[in-house]
């Protein structure tokens, strides 16, 4: 079937007239006409009843409208959803985060701005640490990753999000809790809380070794899987601990963050995507996340 009929049958149908129709359609009165006469053949009955001044339906002519125009509907609609596929404004993406990518502002206000941008392309979450995350990229399971500490040479294009810096958490009740500002000496006798060193290894060895650089040798009484157990601890009196400032916000009431003198280590985070990705879903989300961080940046 030439879905070309369908639009000369429905012209017809519509305006009630051949001669408008033709002028409509910009097509020749006469060829017009051969198409509605060959669909009429196939159908085996007459679509239009002549009038004096146009046409009309007849009941095949009704029955046959009906369909058609759904027909039509639904082949333009997968011409416009197809462009639109291309154009990247439908689609799904599946972008893998952690905790602390997912509690991160500006991966929240980049998400908001393509969320707003493009409605229509679905996005999933996948929670996944930093290395199953490299692992489900490389298998092509995600199509961009939130990494912590992104290691180099892997075959990624990336994108620096935000700095994460570290902070000492306390209990409330901590003697240490009320200063503004601490200092590594002031620490040098408390019991830490921490999480464990294989969990972010890299920024872990970091962060040890510019305490070491100040004087300070944490003493570490209890390592935790993770950093909400290591929060839970914390607050019950354990000892104090490193933290990442990002969660200032979901912290209990009874636990308190504060700077250390001279700390200046944070945690990274990247966007992570294979190189050479043409979908042009993700190269929009790519670009959501760069006019934040461009935005942040100027706003520092």
């Amino acid at each position: 079937m030439d879905f070309r009929q369908f639009r000369y049958f429905l012209a017809v149908a519509e305006l009630e007239s051949y001669s408008r129709a033709s002028e409509h359609l910009r097509v020749a009165q006469s060829a017009l006409s051969r198409h509605i006469l060959d669909l009429e053949s196939r159908v085996g009955a007459p679509m239009f009843e002549r009038l004096a001044r146009g046409v009309r339906l007849t009941t095949a002519g009704k029955e046959f409208y009906r369909e058609a125009r759904l027909a039509l509907d639904h082949v333009e609609r997968a011409f416009e959803r197809s462009r639109k596929a291309v154009d990247g404004a439908i689609g799904r993406l599946t972008l893998g985060t952690n905790d602390i990518g997912s509690r991160n502002g500006h991966v929240a206000g980049a998400i908001r701005l393509f969320r707003q941008a493009f409605p229509e392309v679905e996005l999933d979450f996948a929670a996944m640490s930093s290395q199953d995350q490299i692992h489900a990229l490389q298998e092509r399971k995600i199509d961009a990753a939130i990494l912590i500490e992104r290691p180099e040479g892997i075959g990624f294009e990336h994108l620096a999000i935000a700095d994460d810096p570290f902070e000492i958490a306390l209990a409330g009740s901590h003697h240490l809790a009320s200063e503004p500002v601490l200092t590594a000496m002031a620490l040098a006798s408390e019991p830490f809380v921490a999480v464990r060193t294989t969990a972010f290894w890299l920024p872990q060895t970091r962060l040890l070794a510019r305490c070491r650089e100040l004087g300070l040798m944490p003493r570490i009484v209890q390592e935790t899987a993770s950093e909400q157990m290591q929060v839970n601890l914390i607050r019950a009196g354990l000892g104090v601990g490193f933290i990442n400032s990002s969660i200032r916000d979901m912290l209990p009431s009874d636990v308190v963050l504060r700077p250390v003198e001279g700390l200046d280590v944070s945690l990274r985070l990247d966007l992570a995507w294979l190189r050479g990705a043409d979908s042009a879903a993700l190269a929009h989300l790519v670009q959501s996340f760069r006019a934040i961080a461009k935005t942040e940046g100027a706003q520092r």
